[in-house]
């Protein structure tokens, strides 16, 4: 392993310039085990338990995420597909006067590029149009508390007029 990559990239505190910005994001900090939910056209849905970590990240001027699904104990065993395993970062854009979020997924190899909200106990997370993009999505943490938030997916064929879920995630902070 890596430490000085590790101790260059991690930090323990938020960054004072940014820590406004991107407070609501502060209760996520840390390890969570989740059910994830894929919703079907067809009305069926599957779970698969994953694993999320939240951190302060580039000396607490952003926060990542690594995003596991299904978790490691679960990967490769045959019982779940494949799933994803990517990464997220957010950080506060003084240009834009606005909190940027990108995730890289690199197993469904995916990029996206979203503005974010914060609306009373919700963090929305759209995605920006880039090039010929024919569905968008848009990402919401709610019902965010000490121990347990949910998220969820939802994705748009008329670019943001309707909105369809997709995908649920009910998080439970891990324990030691």
């Amino acid at each position: 392993m890596n430490s000085l990559f590790i101790e260059t990239l991690v930090s323990s505190i938020p960054h004072p310039s940014t820590h406004e910005k991107l407070k609501p994001y502060e209760p996520l900090i840390g390890d969570w085990d989740f059910d994830w939910v894929e919703h079907n056209q067809d009305g069926t849905s599957w779970k698969v338990p994953g694993e999320w970590f939240f951190s302060w990240i580039l000396e607490g001027r952003a926060i990542q995420d690594n995003w596991i699904c299904p978790g490691r104990s679960l990967r490769n065993t045959g019982k779940y597909p494949t799933g994803q395993y990517g990464t997220t970062i957010r950080f506060y854009d003084e240009n834009d006067d606005r909190v940027k979020v990108v995730w890289i997924g690199a197993i469904n190899t995916q990029i996206n590029l979203f503005n974010v909200t914060f609306l009373d106990n919700q963090i929305i997370q759209q995605e920006v149009a880039i090039g010929e993009k024919s569905s968008l999505a848009k990402w919401v943490f709610r019902d965010i508390k000490p121990e347990s938030f949910k998220w969820a997916a939802y994705q748009s064929e008329d670019k943001g007029n309707k909105w369809n879920l997709i995908q649920e995630v009910f998080a439970k902070r891990k324990t030691t």
